[in-house]
């Protein structure tokens, strides 16, 4: 089964285990925040998760939408990596649509990378509160100061 993981490392040769966590004030599911590698079987859910900026990032699949808490983080030109793993399906266990999760390993190997900038997430979901503009407003901001 090929799965895919998005990050803003460039240089991984496996994907270690990590601790789920709810951002502040979001209510998640106990069964979701587990130990364990997170992987999705979508590439665009991958991208998705590896541009998000510091803070909470919404991403609303039935309408193919992402607000940032902080959209001024959103770094267009920034360089992210999907990486693709391959996994025996008797190892995964599917939490939802977008994430599936592998919980008996440390780590896995990877199997492909794809880097590209972040901006290439316009290619597959619409940015509720980032637009270019914005990006030339905050641009301009620091070098006014």
């Amino acid at each position: 089964m090929k799965l895919y993981h998005g990050s803003k490392n460039s240089n991984l040769n496996a994907i270690k285990k990590m601790q789920a966590k709810a951002g502040e004030g979001i209510e998640v599911p106990e069964d979701e925040l587990k130990n364990g590698i997170y992987l999705t079987p979508h590439y665009d859910y991958a991208l998705a998760m590896a541009i998000r900026p510091n803070g909470i990032t919404y991403i609303d699949d039935k309408t193919k939408t992402i607000e940032f808490e902080n959209p001024e983080l959103f770094m267009p030109e920034e360089e992210v990596c999907i990486y693709e793993i391959e996994v025996p399906e008797n190892e995964v266990r599917k939490i939802d649509n977008n994430q599936f999760i592998i919980e008996g390993l440390d780590e896995i190997k990877t199997t492909a990378q794809y880097s590209c900038q972040a901006k290439e997430i316009k290619k597959y979901y619409n940015l509720k509160n980032w637009t270019e503009e914005q990006k030339q407003e905050i641009y301009s901001e620091f070098k006014i100061k």
